[in-house]
This record gives structure tokens, sequence and C-alpha cells, in this order.
């Protein structure tokens, strides 16, 4: 008799010689007709496991848009199978089709949805428990100008997983003006909700600029049966169309700002009601706000040149304020100024031209003219007496005393030269690095590490620069804008000293030696721990 193991055995080896069935990939629905704002679902099951792995359902979203997507897997004595589920909800109506899919070698077959379009009645119900209310800024809209987007979602039905469809506009930029709001409204004694959102829209060109209609989708639940999936809503608001204009003729040479408003003012670090000293640095402080412009469409003003002036800008900053009525963009330019001569200097008029989106026309924001008088410093100010003295000694010198006394000076001359023209290139080339560096603008820390650096290497003007900035931040003072303004907040002579010759080594007409920047900041960390000097303030640093 054949033992039972035997037969086991035998069992084991007939199956293993059976010819292996491979996998197979199937797809049904479960419903083919649908209406326009119901759901189906989609069942694909591979007959083997499929692991991590699963097919390509890219292909439904041109004609569906997936509300579910899982998936679950199974092993039995029979085998093991693999199944994703999908809930569909169709885009439009008509014949739809579910494409084929394509997974470990094996194939599905397509398979067509007919997507009937609502009823009369059935929009209307829609329609008074949902509908969009869409407003676009009146006036004619221009190439790179601001449009307005509101839009509002009303629902008198409270929906489940609701969902706006992402705002784009094709050949625009879009700017959102917030987040989306949810809030409830009265209307003729009605409690309704509703989902507001607000875009500032600004064309790239010309032409006719078309709005998509936004689709709003979800799911109304059945009050009646806690196990129905509820009813699925779909509801698109219509496109709007829009002339954008080109840059009229009229509009002069200059950098196009089309605006609701502009204006420019400026400050300075010094009273225009005192003079100027020769050789000491006065901070000029430019601000342009345009409503209706982001802050980097804002270019920066171009300033005349002006005899025995010297330009040495400081910092440009672009911001922006932003709420639910649109962008207001705001530059701030600031530059030191130097007189290089005493007298009566005048700082010329400053024009900038804007096309009023309101009014159709051309206007100008204007900073006037303003005079200036400068006095002498003290080097330039020698007394009379000094001066003849000087005179008569060169009048005593021999002929040949005379031509040493050219040469050394022109080789002063020329040093001088060299010198000035190699800080400058230092300078340049810290505040290159400066801009390529990537730092927290809000980090006073930051500042101080580069205090540090900058006394280390002995960089006056990569110190001036961190000192402001830390100074700015450490006190809590933005308007804190010159090296007098800090040394008048802390009240102490030595750093006040320091700090002027500070300033002197770096723009005065005769540039004088640079100081002990390690002091400086000596000082500085001595005074953070000074209280009584610079109230509120912490020994935050070492």
């Amino acid at each position: 008799m054949v033992s039972r193991l035997t037969c086991v055995w035998l069992c084991w080896l007939l199956l293993a010689a059976l010819p292996a069935q491979a996998a197979t990939l199937s797809a049904a629905v479960d419903r083919k007709a649908i209406s326009e704002d119901d759901t189906l679902t989609l069942m694909v099951r591979y007959s083997d496991s499929a692991g991590l792995k699963k097919p390509d359902f890219s292909a439904l979203q041109q004609d569906f848009r997936i509300l579910l997507n899982r998936s679950a897997s199974q092993i039995t004595l029979r085998g093991a199978y693999t199944e994703w589920q999908l809930r569909l909800a169709p885009k439009r109506t008509g014949t739809l089709t579910i494409p084929a899919f394509s997974f470990a070698g094996s194939r599905t077959q397509p398979i067509d949805i007919q997507v009937a379009p609502l009823s009369a009645a059935a929009k209307q119900k829609l329609a008074e428990d949902f509908f969009f209310k869409i407003e676009v800024s009146q006036g004619p809209a221009y190439v790179q100008g601001q449009i307005l987007y509101h839009e509002k979602l009303f629902y008198r039905v409270m929906p489940e997983d609701p969902s706006l469809s992402d705002f784009r506009v094709t050949d625009a930029r879009v700017e959102p003006l917030g987040d989306v709001r949810s809030y409830q409204v009265n209307i003729d004694g009605e409690r309704l909700g509703v989902y507001e959102r607000n875009f500032a829209i600004f064309p790239e060109q010309s032409g006719e600029l078309v709005i998509p209609g936004q689709r709003f989708s979800a799911r109304v639940p059945n009050p009646y049966d806690r196990w129905s999936s509820g009813r699925q809503i779909n509801l698109t608001s219509k496109p709007i169309r829009l002339e954008v204009n080109a840059i009229p003729d009229n509009y002069p040479q200059a950098p196009w700002l089309p605006a609701n408003r502009l204006k420019i003012s400026e400050t300075f670090s010094r009273d225009n009601q005192q003079p100027w000293v020769q050789g000491e640095p006065v901070t000029r402080t430019i601000r342009i706000e345009a409503e209706g412009l982001a802050g980097s469409q804002i270019p920066a003003v171009a300033l005349p040149v002006v005899d025995k002036l010297r330009y040495y800008p400081d910092r440009s900053e672009h911001s922006d304020q932003i709420d639910k009525n649109g962008i207001t963009g705001v530059l701030e330019q600031s530059l030191a100024i130097v007189p290089t001569s005493d007298g009566r200097l005048i700082l010329p008029e400053i024009r900038i031209p804007w096309w009023n989106t309101r009014l159709g026309s051309v206007e100008y924001a204007v900073l006037p003219a303003r005079t200036i008088d400068v006095s002498a410093s003290q080097a330039a100010a020698m007394p009379a007496g000094t001066a003849n003295n000087t005179r008569a000694s060169a009048e005593a010198a021999p002929a040949g005393g005379q031509g040493i006394w050219v040469l050394i000076s022109a080789l002063l001359l020329l040093s001088n030269f060299v010198l000035g023209f190699l800080l400058w290139n230092s300078k340049q080339q810290t505040d290159s690095q400066h801009d390529k560096t990537p730092r927290d603008e809000h980090d006073e820390k930051y500042y101080w590490k580069a205090l540090q650096q900058a006394a280390r290497q002995n960089d006056a003007g990569r110190f001036r620069h961190a000192l402001i900035h830390w100074a700015q931040l450490h006190l809590q003072q933005p308007q804190l804008i010159t090296l007098e303004q800090i040394s008048q907040s802390c009240n102490e002579p030595q750093l006040t000293q320091g700090l002027r010759q500070l300033d002197n080594s770096l723009y005065a007409a005769q540039c004088g030696d640079t100081p002990d920047l390690a002091a400086l900041l000596k000082c500085l960390n001595r005074l953070t721990a000074n209280n009584r000097q610079m109230p509120g303030l912490a020994p935050l640093y070492s």
C-alpha cells in the first residue's frame, strides 16, 4: 500500500508540474449611467499580490475627478489578489471613457460611461443651495496693472469635503490676497455660509484675458441614512473675459507704472534748516508707495548728478502691503550724500511719471528741488595766520626747494587717489558679498557676527553697514539709519567719538584714519550690558 505521506508528495509534484497561470488585471464599475452631479465607483483587481506597486490612474483626470483612491490586498488558500477602489465624479456630460490600464504585463478594457445633464428642477435646487457671486474690479485693465478678483461661494446646506479649484489665469501673474475665509452672513433674515477668496491678477500681455470658471465640489450627506455616502454636488462659475490695454502711446520714455495711486516722499538724517557740514555724510531716504503695483515692479530712482556732491548708495528695499483691497508696493531707497565743498547746493527736482488707471492719464509724482547750505569743515576752515605762515615759508624756500615740494605734493595726490580707489573697490566687493550671503533680515545675531568679522578684518565699510542694521534690530528703532543717530541714542562720549571718526574715514573729503574697530565693538558690548544707558537691553553677545 502506498503510504499517506507518499500520496501527499505525489500531489505536490503534480501541482508543481502544472503550468503557472499568469496573473490578470480587470476593471469594473458599479454603474455605467449617471447624472452630472453623481459619482461612480471603479474597481480594478489584480489576481496576485501587487506589493507597493499600483497601476497609473492619472489618465482618469482628463474626464473625471478622483475623490477617493484606496487599495486592499488579501491572501487566501485559493491565492492572492489586490484591489483598488476609486470614487469618480464626472467633469462634463456626454459619453466619457474610463481608459485602459496596464500593470505587470496585463491590461484592462476601456469602459464607456454615460453622463446625463441635470434636469431643470435639479439645477434649480442646486442653485438654491449653492451659488457663486464673483466681482472683478471695474474700469479699464492695463498690461502689468492690477485686476482685483473677489469670489464668494454661498451655501444653504452644510457640505462635507468641500473643494475649490486652483485659481490660475493664462498669461497673467496671480497673487492671493490672504487665505480662504469661511464665515456666515444673514441675508433677508436667512443665514448662509460663505467661502471667500480674493486675488490680484497682473496681465503679462495685452489683448483678451480669460478668467476661467471656478469649480466647487462637495458632498451633501443624507440626513435619513447615516450609512449613505450622500449626494455629490459640482458647481462651476461662468468664465469672465476682459480686454487688457497695451501701454498708451502718450506715455513717456520711462518705466511703465500703472497704478491707482502713487506718491513719493523723502526724509533726511539731518535737519535741513541747519547747514550741512562739508565732508560729513547725510542719509537721504526716498520712499515710493504705489497702490496697485507690487514692490518689485517699482524701479530705483535715478538721481541727477550734482556738482560738489557725492552719492554712496546704502540700501534699497522692496515690500508689499496686502489686504483684500489689493497690493500696495513700497520702495525705500537710501543713500549717503556727502558735500565736498562749502557754499550753497541745490538738490534738483525729481519727477516720476506713472499711469493713473482710474483716470486713464499720465501723472507725475514730484519731489521739489531743495536748497542746502553747506558750512566748511573744521579741517578746511584754518585760521588766516596759519595760512599766511604757510605761504611765507613757501616764498622763503629756494627755487630748487619749491620743485621738491611740487613733486612731493604730486606723489601724495597720486597715492591718495590710488588709496581711495582701493578703498572704494574693497567696499564694492564687500557689498557684493553681502548681497550674495544668505541671511535672516530680522536676526540681530547675524549682524553682530558680521560686526565681529568686520572688526577682525579692519573693514570699516562692512562694520558701518552691519552696525546700522544691528542697532535697528537691537534697539527696535528701524528709523536709525546713520551713525550719528545711533550715538545720540546711547549718550556715550567714547562711542560718539569713534562713530564720528568712522564716518569721516569713509566719507569725508580728506579721509581720516580708520578708528579702532575692536575698541568700538567692546564699547558696544559694554553698553548692551548697561541697562542705565540703553534701557531694556541685555548682554546677549560675547
